[in-house]
């Protein structure tokens, strides 16, 4: 802060270089403190802040040697230039220096280290252990004009997805089938019930992940690659395949699939297994790439009418639940929904795992059940009337 500047043009400045704003500028001293403040304490920071000052950062950022701590060098460290040392602001953990900075002095700091890179973009070096995942969960009971627009979105979006990306399909009505890419000239798919709940070992069993469809020890085979920390790169199984290797063949699935063929009497509404499908598609995820960055991507034509997750019945005598159901909690379903949905948010997040909920009807589709599973996970979640609308195409494609 030079001396022509006030306190207010010096927090300015910070923010409009940073890119961060604090809720406070000043951290209580004292617990007492922090219980009397009115208003939490709070960031809000900009991602991908353009900062045409910023030094490329070509190698990997000096975190702290401390387990439970692992914050990364910065310019409010103190640092021990003729024993190569440094104290962590956060921990207070002494560190060495790597060997690379063994000619760090006084007068030859590396940028993290100098005040005015406060914020630093780093380009790691080392490469990525897995590629980005995505695995579609579409609902097949809906119109069939609805389910023609929402198969035309899909197969656009697999165009704008990475060659190396992995991609899955399972879809659901009634019944609940994941199906296996990459099959020549054949279809075939997994079929679940709808009305149980299946756990991660079921899902693993029952696809057959432990049998060399792909990795669910910690521990790889000799000569497998290998990733950060000396993890195995776990290979591509039946279920999510590459998208260069599948691209014909998850097209022609897409525009091969047809409405759920369970029949639907009058005055019912068609037996639509959403929480099941969700609960597979987190133990497909988990038993397959557990703790990687993946997406499940949901597409949903109305609400869940039978098995775990379900939010109305399938008597249309019986509408979902109002407003004032919820205000007077005379509600037969929401609260053992909420919690089936809670349960797979937390597995998926624990797994760094998002989930994406894109519902289109006119009819409400359970969102207030299902919102931990986009809250919880970092997902999107889009609503609107039908998938064959202008926002509805959009956002199929350009969400992937």
């Amino acid at each position: 802060m030079t001396a022509a500047q006030t306190y207010q043009d010096y927090i300015q400045s910070q923010e409009d270089r940073d890119g961060v704003r604090l809720s406070w500028n000043v951290w209580p001293s004292s617990r007492l403190e922090a219980t009397r403040m009115v208003v939490p304490l709070a960031s809000l920071y900009t991602p991908l802040k353009e900062r045409p000052d910023l030094p490329p950062i070509q190698y990997d950022p000096v975190t702290c040697a401390r387990q439970t701590c692992k914050a990364v060098l910065n310019p409010m460290c103190q640092v021990d230039f003729r024993a190569k040392l440094w104290v962590c602001n956060f921990c207070f953990n002494r560190n060495t220096f790597p060997p690379q900075y063994a000619a760090i002095s006084e007068q030859n700091q590396p940028a993290e280290l100098i005040p005015q890179f406060s914020t630093l973009e780093y380009t790691i070096t080392r490469a990525q252990a897995v590629p980005p995942i995505f695995l579609m969960v579409v609902d097949t009971c809906m119109d069939e004009d609805e389910l023609k627009a929402l198969k035309e979105s899909l197969q656009m979006s697999l165009s704008l997805l990475p060659a190396n990306a992995l991609i899955g399909l399972i879809t659901f009505g009634k019944m609940i089938q994941v199906h296996e890419l990459g099959c020549e000239g054949i279809s075939r798919s997994y079929v679940f019930r709808g009305t149980k709940d299946y756990s991660t070992k079921m899902v693993q069993e029952m696809l057959g992940l432990g049998k060399g469809g792909g990795p669910v020890a910690p521990q790889g085979p000799p000569g497998q690659a290998r990733g950060p920390g000396g993890q195995p790169v776990p290979p591509a199984n039946k279920f999510l395949q590459p998208v260069h290797k599948c691209d014909m063949s998850l097209t022609d699935l897409l525009g091969e699939l047809q409405r759920d063929p369970w029949p639907v009497s009058t005055g019912k509404r068609p037996l639509r297994s959403t929480g099941v499908a969700l609960s597979i598609a987190v133990g497909l995820l988990e038993a397959s790439y557990p703790n990687c960055g993946g997406r499940i991507m949901t597409f949903v034509g109305g609400a869940a009418s039978q098995g775990p997750g379900q939010v109305v019945d399938d008597e249309l005598k019986n509408p979902i639940r109002s407003h004032h159901d919820i205000e007077k909690d005379n509600i037969k379903f929401l609260k053992k929904a909420t919690k089936h949905y809670d349960t797979l948010a937390k597995r998926a997040s624990d797994n760094g795992h998002a989930i994406d909920l894109y519902t289109c009807s006119l009819d409400q589709t359970g969102l207030l059940e299902m919102k931990a599973c986009c809250n919880m996970t970092g997902g999107n979640m889009v609503m609107g009337d039908s998938f064959n609308s202008k926002i509805g195409r959009a956002s199929c494609r350009e969400r992937v």
